[in-house]
């Protein structure tokens, strides 16, 4: 198969993929990240066809093959980090104050599935560890009908968590504001663990030293399937830019911008 094809059959495969995930708004960024990778293969492809005609296309051909290595790279490096972050961690146990993090709330009030997930996995926590306390992370979206961590309230309180081991920390926007909101309510002194999905837990726990907390990570699973390759696709990026700005060890967190 010559190169050309070879580029032609890349962008076939990840628009298809890019198609399939588009209509289902968990999945969606899935879908802008493959029609992305799409894009790109078919414009190596145009550029190929054209580099004996034009020699800025030549110039283009060789940039856009080192751009793909590079991204083939440091996607496969990314999940790597990812994947080795969803352990949980023994030290969590030890926790006076566990930071749950949210995620979507749904119009009628509930918990979208992964955040349902995080708060499963928080209750199961709390039951065996009954001298925690939990900070239940998370602000009003747009799109949202409360903030997120009212909506967490109401759900481990339907379940029969005692109200007086939840806090609230309802003005964040961010995983970053999550934590130093979060840590404003603890104060000093007070180990900490955090819960979130097993493949935000890697990032979350950067975050947490960075914000001056302890880091000890609680993996909740990831819902559906077709969920964890957009979520996947979208943590590369939000971990790569981490790292290309140097944010991804040490530091106060003080200084970071939302990510």
């Amino acid at each position: 198969m010559s190169e050309r094809k070879i580029w032609l059959a890349l962008a076939a495969v990840f628009a298809a993929g890019g198609v399939v995930q588009l209509p289902w708004a968990p999945s969606r960024f899935g879908g802008v990240f493959f029609l992305t990778l799409a894009a790109g293969c078919a414009g190596e492809w145009l550029m190929l066809r054209l580099r004996e005609r034009h020699r800025v296309c030549r110039v283009l051909s060789v940039v856009g093959r080192v751009l793909f290595g590079l991204f083939v790279v440091s996607f496969v490096a990314v999940q790597g980090v990812i994947l080795h972050g969803m352990r949980a961690d023994p030290e969590a146990g030890d926790a006076d104050y566990l930071l749950v993090l949210g995620a979507r709330v749904y119009e009628d009030g509930r918990p979208s599935a992964a955040l349902a997930a995080r708060l499963d996995t928080a209750y199961d926590f709390l039951q065996t560890h009954p001298e925690a306390t939990a900070i239940l992370c998370g602000g009003q979206g747009s799109n949202e009908p409360c903030p997120e961590a009212e909506a967490m309230y109401d759900y481990l309180t339907a379940r029969g968590m005692n109200a007086d081991r939840l806090l609230l920390e309802d003005e964040s926007n961010n995983t970053i504001q999550n934590i130093e909101n979060a840590r404003a309510l603890i104060g000093d002194g007070h180990r900490t663990a955090v819960v979130t999905s097993d493949y935000h837990l890697a990032r979350a726990r950067v975050l947490m030293v960075r914000g001056g907390l302890d880091a000890a990570g609680i993996p909740a699973p990831t819902p559906y399937p077709a969920q964890r390759v957009a979520v996947h696709c979208r943590e590369y990026c939000s971990i790569l830019g981490l790292m290309l700005t140097g944010r991804w060890q040490g530091g106060t967190g003080k200084d970071i911008p939302a990510a």
